[in-house]
């Protein structure tokens, strides 16, 4: 979240465009997904929300603590390390 404020307020200031960041391995369009994410991170305490497969603040905050008790990058998108600290697969 705070990685987005910063990009938006450098666009703001900015006449230049600002360009998305991009990786081959965020999924946070697909609420399949996202709801499998939901449900391991409340097995493990770290998401006590309603599983709806939506990327919302709470499960992005229950994604950053998990990340952060396990020396993973902290940055509140569904990605590669994500999946596997969970052991989940993405089919």
């Amino acid at each position: 979240m705070f990685l987005i404020g910063i990009i938006l307020f450098l666009e703001a200031c900015s006449h230049e465009q600002v360009l998305p960041l991009k990786s081959r391995t965020v999924y946070p369009s697909d609420p399949a997904i996202v709801r499998r994410v939901q449900v391991a991170l409340r097995n493990r305490g770290y998401y006590a929300g309603v599983v709806d497969g939506f990327l919302g603040q709470n499960t992005a905050i229950g994604i950053q603590r998990f990340q952060i008790d396990h020396n993973q990058r902290v940055i509140p998108v569904v990605n590669g390390p994500l999946l596997r600290g969970l052991a989940i697969t993405s089919h």
